[in-house]
């Protein structure tokens, strides 16, 4: 299945609409890619006011039922599947001692394990380890809970690159936002928005309002494993995001981006997270999750907020899609010193494929 994207951007021919516009790598992404990616479902606050969370991963697409479960301030992920008869265990975020399946009384103890079952007193070689609920991979970093089915794909780098570039960072005074955090359904391919998303090079032609708050010319796209890392910089008076890493440089943003889909966007007010959920190869849910430092709020007026840049980026994403369906266009090339980020994200993909 593969492309054979070239490793050397200047020689290398983008994704073929093929790869957008066909169901089986829209499948094969739904089998292969996206249970070995992490992917942000919670913060701790969710779980300190619930110590039972129920959620499905990814709706729509890997439509995986699962819990996260607090104990004891201990948090682990575990299936939401009972494993007497598939029913889901807990309907909604509760507190309790223990999680006990409706349908038919089977209660598991907080650490997953089969707890007790009513009828079954004459069942030989029972419980085995088959009836405790299966443990699902979790990573806890700073505020926030990932989970993944496999764990195959390795963030380690990118959260190493953000310890590195802003240690100080004030995670723990982040307050989530609901106000603020916004969801839509795009008519999309997932990968359009993310490649849109990987590039500056857009900038100048669809963001008048934020080129006006940037230098475009010292804009930064770096390259990590499972990652890249685009970094915009001001020269004149804006409130700048301090790191260390290069205490001379005013960094307006630091834009990460994680395989396959999330997004972790820092400024100096907050941060805020963007998480693309594919549903089909031409319908997307957009997540966005604002989360203000304490006492700061994410900007609401002017022509470079995050509101006004995501009308426009959709916009041209929009456009993108039903482009991709010419019978004129098969293929682009990259722009070397411009389009890094797309080129690496493409290499990934066709990792995979092949």
């Amino acid at each position: 299945m593969s492309f054979q994207i070239n490793p050397e951007i200047s020689k290398a021919s983008t994704l073929p609409k093929e790869f957008y516009l066909d169901k089986k790598y829209f499948n094969f992404c739904i089998e292969n890619i996206f249970p070995h990616s992490w992917q942000m479902v919670a913060d701790k606050e969710m779980l300190n006011q619930s110590n039972i969370y129920p959620f499905i991963l990814l709706p729509d697409f890997l439509d995986e039922p699962l819990v996260l479960i607090n104990n004891k301030n201990e948090i682990n992920c575990f299936s939401n599947v009972c494993t007497h008869r598939a029913h889901l265990v807990a309907e909604k975020p509760c507190n309790g001692k223990k999680l006990r399946c409706m349908y038919h009384g089977r209660t598991f103890k907080m650490d997953g394990n089969f707890n007790s079952m009513p009828g079954f007193e004459e069942a030989e070689n029972f419980p085995t380890e088959n009836d405790n609920l299966h443990s699902i991979p979790s990573l806890i970093w700073a505020n926030f809970i990932f989970v993944s089915l496999s764990g195959e794909i390795d963030i380690t780098p990118v959260i190493n690159d953000i310890k590195k570039r802003i240690p100080n960072y004030p995670f723990k005074d982040l307050v989530y936002n609901e106000n603020s955090s916004k969801r839509w359904e795009i008519d999309t391919h997932w990968a359009l928005y993310c490649e849109n998303f990987l590039e500056g090079f857009h900038v100048p032609f669809v963001h008048r309002g934020l080129t006006k708050e940037i230098d475009i010319e010292k804009y930064e796209t770096v390259l990590l494993n499972n990652a890249v890392l685009q970094i915009a910089k001001c020269d004149k008076y804006c409130d700048i995001l301090r790191s260390p890493a290069n205490t001379n440089d005013r960094i307006y943003g630091l834009y990460y981006w994680i395989f396959p889909n999330i997004m972790l966007n820092f400024y100096s007010w907050g941060l805020s997270i963007n998480i693309i959920e594919p549903i089909s190869t031409t319908h997307t849910r957009l997540r966005f999750l604002s989360y203000p430092i304490k006492n700061k709020t994410q900007p609401s007026k002017g022509a470079a907020t995050l509101s006004q840049v995501e009308t426009e980026d959709q916009k041209v994403v929009l456009n993108v899609q039903k482009g991709i369906r010419s019978r004129h266009y098969n293929a682009g090339r990259y722009s070397p010193q411009y389009e890094k980020g797309v080129h690496h994200f493409h290499l990934l993909l066709d990792s995979y494929l092949s």
